[in-house]
């Protein structure tokens, strides 16, 4: 009896020592997860643009093009990895944020402000003319951080080839911001898709016209339209998609 009571003692000593936090082996932290690295990459915002003058042409047919169009180039600078784009619906979330959707003109000043809202070192606005078939986009290209403007830039042809347009005011932004030009891989997939012609273009500019006034219906319809006339419009699809799921698949 005396043996069994110092050996169950024995036991409960040593469960005791084992439990003591000194006792127990130390075991390995993990590793802590590796931090994301920020984006270095310049931000460039661009917003719609202001309507000049409509001569021969109907002011409903610019009032959606000067939406389209900003939508438009946004996708062309959005292919280059070097630059990181704000998406235009988190433009268009800040402008109502600020009580400024409903105007269609933003001052220069207040473009700025915008541009640091968005954490943005590019701010690029612009203004649409149409004189008859005469088609031009004049942007300025402003720095957020010194309120200097870069560049002031036109971009100019037929309002049958308003594709064209974007593409050339796309890699004039490029160029005036310092950035590479478009990986190869990218042009040829371009050059294999065809380009939109201007009536596919009109379509997706109004379809984001409607959707900015949140006739989702009457956007999608138009979406639709833009896809039957340039079947390759991956843009009008997403940008459809996106507003309502499986609309444009």
């Amino acid at each position: 009896m005396k043996r069994l009571a110092l050996g169950t003692m024995a036991l409960a000593v040593g469960a005791l020592v084992a439990g003591a936090p000194g006792a127990r082996a130390q075991q390995p932290a993990e590793a802590p997860a590796a931090a994301q690295q920020p984006d270095s990459r310049p931000t460039i915002a661009i917003l719609d643009f202001d309507v000049g003058a409509a001569i021969g042409q109907p002011e409903s047919d610019l009032e959606a093009l000067r939406r389209g169009l900003a939508a438009m180039t946004i996708s062309e600078l959005a292919d280059n990895p070097a630059i990181r784009v704000v998406e235009r619906q988190q433009i268009q979330a800040i402008l109502q944020e600020q009580d400024l959707a409903k105007s269609d003109r933003v001052d220069p000043a207040t473009a700025l402000r915008l541009g640091r809202l968005l954490n943005a070192h590019y701010m690029v606005t612009g203004t649409v003319f149409a004189v008859h078939n005469d088609f031009r986009i004049a942007a300025r290209l402003f720095n957020v951080e010194t309120t200097q403007i870069i560049k002031t830039d036109e971009v100019r042809g037929s309002i049958d080839n308003l594709f064209d347009l974007t593409t050339k005011l796309a890699d004039d932004l490029m160029r005036n911001t310092n950035l590479p030009p478009l990986e190869r891989h990218v042009l040829e997939q371009r050059r294999q898709e065809g380009k939109p012609p201007t009536q596919a273009v009109m379509a997706y500019s109004r379809a984001v016209l409607y959707a900015d006034r949140g006739d989702t219906q009457r956007a999608v319809e138009q979406y639709r339209r833009a896809i039957a006339a340039f079947p390759n419009y991956t843009q009008a699809k997403t940008d459809c998609n996106r507003l309502q799921a499986g609309a444009c698949s």
